[in-house]
């Protein structure tokens, strides 16, 4: 039996990125004209000062702005998914408290911090004239979620090795 007590909050905040996704998985069925119509407004508000009237140039960064939408919901729900993982085999392997906590908030929060870091900059692209000027602007946000993604997934890792090579359980 799983203990939640120590990755409760980890995998709300999972969840919370599963969802996250899921609803924008939903909204390009429903709203994907007015997503692109919002990108296309916000490049022609730029178009004479950012893009020096090249419409192509504006062209190229919506049809990429659009790429990072579905980057946003496919690393939502695919590291949600993962940081409940994750957190299951943390708890399940009955590590020490503190490491179960962290590793479930690491990971849920990166997992919700790296879609939001990609939703962001697609919506910020069109207006500032480039995909990596929108990227660069809220670097941070992608640093933070990617590492803290990061950090918990070699946690678990030398966790596990430790508990397999290093100190075997005795019979």
């Amino acid at each position: 039996m799983i203990d939640f007590s120590h990755i409760k909050y980890g995998v709300l905040v999972a969840m919370v990125a599963i969802l996250f996704g899921g609803v924008m998985g939903l909204s390009f069925g429903c709203c994907e004209d007015s997503i692109k119509d919002t990108f296309k407004a916000s490049a022609k508000e730029a178009l004479s000062g950012v893009y020096q009237g090249d419409q192509a140039k504006a062209d190229k960064v919506i049809k990429k702005s659009w790429v990072y939408m579905k980057r946003a919901h496919l690393h939502s729900q695919t590291m949600g998914v993962i940081s409940i993982a994750f957190s299951l085999l943390v708890a399940w392997l009955n590590f020490p408290a503190r490491a179960q906590l962290g590793v479930s908030l690491l990971s849920g929060f990166g997992s919700l911090g790296y879609g939001v870091f990609w939703l962001v900059s697609g919506f910020l692209a069109p207006g500032m004239g480039s995909t990596g000027a929108a990227k660069e602007s809220i670097a941070l946000i992608a640093q933070a979620s990617g590492g803290a993604f990061f950090v918990a997934g070699v946690t678990l890792f030398g966790l596990i090795v430790y508990k397999m090579f290093v100190k075997p359980a005795m019979k």
